[in-house]
């Protein structure tokens, strides 16, 4: 790989837990010659010394060329943006909000599986009120042609109405449960994890947490390897069992894959670099 970012540097400011989103970030910037700085939060002046976010985000914008950052505030990423002179801001996720990157990789990941984005019916499924994953998926899925989203949540996870809203011109249709008819027309079956970090309490995780389940007895009647995929932003709780982990149709370590080569373009476009 070309060391085309020699002497640059990214920044990664991680308030909330990350393994797939923070190890990609640092591995496309260093396969491509560049450094990284981690910023250890619970070290830091924001931490221990009252110091705000809107400072320590220009603190590290003198010495950065991207500022990677992830927050539990939907708003952190607005001050992230006021706060840079000198640097690029990538968006690894903001609270309930957007996972943009991952979208990125999503349809990267999709378009190498199926050889098309066009045409597709999706099906989302698990927490789809809390998951900034399928929030960013579904609208950048939306610019897509004849695309098909099918909902599949409890009632107390679905999709926010501000989502929804944005979706208005592709056909969405609502649903509480993972049907054959479901799994036998979805092109795509992306899964996610019922987020117990964004309960508020201990008990309304719990009556949730299982409402799905994707596993090798519920993908009997799904089309053949080539025709579908199973996707999964990861990490993966009982939504999905490691008893489909070896079907071909299995593509979420293949998406973790696609995460580092879609950082990678997306950090040489940005810094209008080329190779």
């Amino acid at each position: 790989v070309p060391q085309v970012l020699a002497g640059r540097i990214m920044s990664t400011l991680f308030f909330e837990n990350s393994s797939r989103t923070y190890c990609s970030f640092v591995a496309a910037m260093q396969k491509l010659g560049g450094s990284v700085v981690t910023l250890p939060i619970e070290n830091s002046s924001l931490a221990t010394k009252g110091e705000s976010l809107y400072d320590t985000i220009r603190t590290v914008d003198s010495y950065s060329d991207v500022v990677v950052i992830r927050h539990p505030d939907t708003n952190a990423i607005e001050v992230a943006c006021s706060a840079v002179e000198n640097s690029i801001v990538m968006n690894a996720g903001n609270g309930a909000g957007e996972h943009p990157t991952q979208a990125l990789l999503d349809v990267f990941t999709i378009h190498s599986e199926l050889g098309r984005i066009d045409d597709l019916v999706v099906v989302l499924l698990g927490d789809l009120k809390f998951g900034r994953t399928v929030h960013s998926l579904s609208k950048l899925l939306s610019k897509f042609k004849n695309i098909k989203l099918r909902l599949v949540a409890h009632e107390s996870l679905q999709m926010p109405a501000e989502v929804l809203s944005v979706l208005k011109d592709t056909e969405v249709t609502i649903h509480n449960e993972l049907t054959p008819e479901l799994v036998a027309e979805a092109d795509v079956i992306y899964a996610t994890r019922v987020q117990k970090e964004r309960f508020a309490t201990k008990e309304e995780y719990e009556a949730v947490k299982n409402s799905f389940c994707v596993n090798a007895s519920a993908m009997a009647g799904a089309k053949p390897p080539g025709k579908m995929i199973v996707m999964h932003p990861l990490p993966r709780n009982e939504e999905l069992s490691t008893d489909f982990d070896k079907d071909p149709r299995a593509a979420y370590f293949r998406q973790m894959r696609c995460g580092l080569y879609a950082r990678m373009a997306l950090i040489l476009t940005t810094l209008e670099v080329s190779i």
